[in-house]
């Protein structure tokens, strides 16, 4: 069984992904990699989130303590 550091661990790494790979769909023209990688990321994070809530692992608060409330990502400038 997963311990709640590991679960907290896991979600906020596929958080993350899922943010960056959502800051690159929307900041680059489009793209069929940046898309897949975004739907992937997003399903990947989604499923996970739903897993631990439902076993009782993590708590929707503490889901949303180790993500939402903790990482921001940027939008990608261009470089000259």
């Amino acid at each position: 069984m997963i311990n709640k550091d590991e679960a907290i661990y896991n979600i906020s790494k596929a958080y993350l992904e899922y943010r960056i790979a959502n800051r690159l769909y929307w900041d680059l023209p489009p793209c069929t990699d940046t898309e897949r990688d975004y739907q992937r990321a997003l399903t990947k994070y989604s499923t996970m989130r739903e897993c631990y809530m439902n076993c009782e692992v993590l708590t929707y608060i503490e889901i949303d303590e180790a993500t939402e409330g903790k990482y921001k990502v940027e939008t990608i400038k261009p470089t000259e």
